[in-house]
């Protein structure tokens, strides 16, 4: 009998640890990035700029007033 995959939402997550810095914030991004091209080399400054930017966006609209539902880790649809 073969096995059915359950597919993922493919919507890509953005979760953001607010018990560390933002600066770590957006080294764990910068770092999910890399991951998700398969760990190539050779994109670093890239992939920390995409983050900062993601970090960024992710906290102003918290300060406009989005909820969540953990309140270490939250995480946002991009």
């Amino acid at each position: 009998m073969k096995k059915k995959s359950i597919q993922e939402n493919s919507a890509p997550v953005l979760r953001v640890d607010e018990s560390v810095s933002l600066e770590e914030q957006i080294a764990q991004r910068a770092q999910e990035l890399w991951h998700q091209r398969s760990r190539e080399h050779g994109h670093d400054l890239t992939d920390w700029l995409r983050a900062e930017r993601e970090i960024n966006e992710w906290h102003q609209k918290k300060l406009r007033g989005g909820n969540s539902t953990t309140p270490t880790e939250k995480a946002l649809i991009l």
